[in-house]
């Protein structure tokens, strides 16, 4: 991920709180767009605490024009990661919808390292999805990017211009 322009810190599970609140303030986040639900829920709300932060508790109609143009970052878990791929596996639902991850300039995704998975096919087989495949996961390899005009690389054509990786290390 690193090779493709994501920023990656490690961390601990004790530690989660602090380094997500060392991110927010390094990049200067002032309005944050965060889920309702979720393992990390409670740390991802006290890091972000004296920012402006906005819960995404409503339709999307309901603050469409907001997430589109005054959010900064937006936070959310992750299913895990593929090794051979580089890539990060998010789960989206009426907790955390993906537009938290595609929507904002910058996206910060919490990853447990022991949720990375060797390929995708383990991954399809470890989490049953010949039975019960996600409506829609999402595979993020790094901050959004386009040649497409005048072949000249360019970030955040597609979605976020920034990707920001916590991973946590096993306790």
């Amino acid at each position: 991920m690193s090779a493709n322009h994501a920023d990656v810190r490690k961390t601990t599970r004790s530690e989660l709180t602090s380094m997500l609140t060392s991110i927010i303030n390094h990049y200067e986040f002032e309005r944050i767009a965060i889920g309702t639900a979720g393992e990390y829920i409670n740390d991802i709300e006290v890091a972000s605490s004296s920012k402006q932060v906005t819960a995404f508790n409503e339709s999307i109609e309901q603050w469409k024009s907001e997430l589109f143009n005054q959010i900064d970052v937006g936070i959310t878990h992750t299913l895990g990661g593929i090794a051979d791929t580089g890539a990060l596996i998010l789960w989206p639902n009426e907790h955390e919808p993906r537009t938290l991850s595609l929507v904002p300039p910058s996206h910060i995704a919490i990853v447990k390292k022991s949720a990375l998975y060797g390929h995708f096919l383990q991954v399809m087989q470890d989490n049953n999805w010949n039975h019960y495949m996600p409506t829609n996961a999402l595979l993020i390899s790094g901050p959004s990017k386009t040649a497409d005009i005048q072949q000249t690389l360019a970030y955040g054509a597609h979605g976020p211009s920034q990707l920001i990786v916590v991973l946590l290390e096993d306790e």
